[in-house]
């Protein structure tokens, strides 16, 4: 009943009317008599390299009440608080697409819901024995996290004087509102120097001004190898420097 009502009429406008005729006498649904409830949502993380906006695929799990007729809403996909887009669905399955613009946007965590949601649902009149129609209007507060993050490169440079070893690692990440690679100062990167087959950390820094320098005592003259690893931020993605020896 409900998608026909939608079908003829004329377009949004019509549905936007509708719903705030039906809204003006429907009543807050708890959590238990919700016709539709979201379950929670599936979207990736994305990372970027320039500063292009993406449509992002937000897809929805539900359950729906055996009293379920028919349902629309919208999703906000939002940043600090601040709208970055809205989802709009309609029925039983909700998926939709979030265009995300780094560049106006930022970089780092981004959140889908709550979902504002109209549905219709079916009841039985015990006095008149017979079916009936009746709607309700309620905030759905699942959500659910997902991050934005820019592209990082490393770069890693030895010089041995002696039984000294200067390490001097450099980290750029890229800057949407800018438009290119900036300085990165990560931090919690871990100087590594590699044991058999494996990497074993000798040195945690941070990054000033997108560089660290670290001087490391060899006590034999055989070469070490050597690399730097910056971990995952919540805006920045990890980068692992190509390895030297000295």
């Amino acid at each position: 009943m409900f998608k026909s009502l939608l079908s003829r009429g004329t377009g949004l406008g019509f549905a936007v009317a509708l719903a705030v005729g039906l809204l003006a006498t429907a009543t807050p649904a708890q959590a238990s008599e919700r016709p539709i409830d979201i379950t929670g949502y599936k979207v990736s993380d994305i990372t970027v390299s320039d500063s292009n906006c993406r449509n992002l695929t937000v897809v929805a799990s539900t359950k729906v009440k055996s009293d379920f007729v028919d349902s629309f809403g919208s999703i906000d996909v939002t940043r600090n608080g601040g709208l970055v887009s809205m989802l709009g669905f309609e029925g039983r399955k909700i998926t939709d697409r979030a265009m995300i613009c780094p560049s106006f946007s930022g970089l780092g965590t981004y959140k889908v819901g709550p979902a504002e949601i109209f549905a219709e649902f079916d009841y039985y009149d015990s006095y008149f024995g017979e079916y009936w129609s009746d709607y309700s209007d309620y905030t759905d507060n699942t959500s659910k996290s997902f991050y934005v993050r820019g592209k990082t490169k490393s770069t890693l440079t030895a010089k041995r004087s002696g039984s000294k070893v200067t390490l001097t690692a450099k980290a750029h990440v890229y800057s949407p509102e800018k438009y290119r690679y900036a300085q990165y100062n990560a931090k919690g990167a871990k100087l590594q120097v590699k044991s058999g087959k494996t990497w074993k950390t000798i040195k945690t820094v941070n990054l000033s001004k997108g560089k660290a320098t670290v001087t490391v005592t060899v006590k034999q003259s055989k070469k070490k190898t050597y690399r730097l690893h910056v971990p995952t931020a919540t805006w920045a993605a990890s980068t692992t420097t190509k390895s030297v020896s000295k």
